[in-house]
């Protein structure tokens, strides 16, 4: 997907938070988009270092884009957005998305609204992960994870029937993910603290759901000493009435902590054995 024009370089975007409103410049995009538009921007009304602005916008899913050749791709449509916006409560229903594609005009343009609520609810569904998630990991904030600074709505610049929601990011500087960064240059201990880090989510009701090559950061690139997660658009939080049983058995099935060490080892890091000769 070619960036919209709208998200390139040089252009200015508006949040609305808490009863203000904020214009970025934007820097740059960091693509591709997938779950959400993520920008690299600054806003003079939040000081000179640049922030992460992460917007949670259907329009640009990467889900749109089917890649199964008896599933057509679901462009994005104005009309089909207001027709989503305009459904009565309780009219979505997810098993039709799956029935056989309709003949008739009014038909395709009744699956085409279907689709787009469906991908508003997708998108919105990572957008209360992803702020959740920060809220409940406040502790890690500005050390294994990035700070969460505000979230918001985009006010879009083109007509749109919805508002999309954002949030704003600490922006990690002088960064390498852990698919790139060489396994010499990483510190055991700043693992073993990586690793008790993505440990400890789910006692604070989180636990990460996409713990991969690319979510994990170190900086400064040269000599790293903080690694830092990111991206909790696919996370799980506790809920309230969920037992502890249910919620330890959703942890081992996300296996955040088992991926987090095999990632290290595949990089060459033992963690294991410098843990036990610590102990």
């Amino acid at each position: 997907m070619e960036v919209p024009s709208m998200f390139s370089a040089g252009q200015n975007i508006s949040l609305t938070t808490n009863g203000r409103t904020l214009t970025f410049s934007i820097e740059r995009p960091f693509t591709p988009f997938t779950k959400s538009v993520v920008l690299l921007a600054h806003s003079t009304e939040l000081g000179p270092d640049p922030v992460v602005i992460k917007i949670y916008d259907p329009r640009f899913l990467d889900e749109r884009v089917s890649v199964v050749e008896s599933q057509p791709s679901r462009p994005w449509s104005l009309a089909a957005e207001q027709a989503a916006a305009a459904l009565p409560s309780g009219a979505f229903d997810e098993d039709k998305l799956w029935e056989d594609e309709p003949d008739e005009a009014e038909g395709r343009a009744e699956r085409a609204a279907l689709w787009e609520e469906h991908f508003r609810r997708l998108s919105a569904e990572c957008y209360a992960s992803e702020r959740s998630a920060y809220e409940h990991l406040r502790v890690y904030q500005g050390s294994t994870i990035p700070r969460l600074l505000l979230a918001g709505v985009l006010l879009p610049p083109d007509e749109r029937a919805i508002q999309p929601s954002a949030v704003v990011l600490e922006y990690i500087p002088d960064a390498v993910s852990l698919r790139d960064v060489p396994g010499d240059a990483l510190d055991v201990n700043m693992c073993l603290a990586l690793i008790r880090a993505v440990d400890g989510f789910s006692a604070h009701g989180v636990f990460h759901g996409d713990i991969n090559h690319n979510n994990i950061l170190f900086t400064p690139q040269e000599r790293p000493f903080r690694a830092v997660v990111i991206d909790f658009g696919c996370a799980g939080i506790k809920a309230d009435d969920e037992d502890e049983e249910t919620w330890q058995f959703n942890v081992q099935f996300a296996a955040d902590s088992k991926r987090i060490r095999r990632l290290l080892e595949d990089k060459g890091v033992r963690v294991q054995d410098h843990a036990a000769a610590a102990a």
